[in-house]
């Protein structure tokens, strides 16, 4: 009973932060019906319907969100670091974080999920830039230009150290 419970708490907590459907039954297992009903009644509205994006190359297509992402990840590696857990309430203190230290962000809770899921296997990674020591996302631009966005410095993997 106490599981069901928590499952409960965690989707709500997710649909709080307006994560997709899909992401919530995946983390919980609770079914979708429901899930779309409860999202309804929680915001007065519908979820977003559409495709969720399943890289973090499909969010960094111009730079002002690049440097989102990277912001983001920042976040996520720092509480990755200070916890002994590995679930999703992981992604969500990150995500809260971030969005008090950049509130105007476009960046909503399932694109992080994805950078996220991303950053633990090992898809995309942060380095820290030799010159500025900025911190540089790798393997997040469909195109591969490894610049920091900061000094436009080009990097290398050798950097990291993040």
């Amino acid at each position: 009973m106490l599981k069901t419970i928590n499952k409960q708490l965690l989707a709500l907590e997710l649909l709080k932060r307006h994560a997709r459907v899909s992401i919530v039954h995946r983390e919980t297992g609770l079914s979708k019906p429901l899930l779309r009903k409860t999202y309804r009644e929680f915001h007065g509205c519908s979820a977003h319907p559409g495709a969720l994006k399943y890289s973090t190359q499909g969010l960094t297509r111009t730079l002002k969100k690049y440097k989102e992402v990277t912001l983001f990840a920042v976040c996520f590696e720092k509480v990755v670091s200070r916890s002994q857990n590995s679930d999703i309430r992981i992604i969500i203190n990150a995500f809260d974080i971030y969005k008090k230290s950049y509130p105007v962000s476009q960046l909503d809770f399932s694109a992080a999920w994805v950078v996220a899921r991303d950053l633990q296997r090992g898809i995309t990674h942060i380095i820290k830039c030799h010159h500025c020591r900025a911190p540089v996302l790798l393997n997040a631009r469909e195109y591969n230009v490894e610049r920091c966005c900061v000094c436009k410095t080009k990097v290398t993997e050798t950097s990291r150290d993040f």
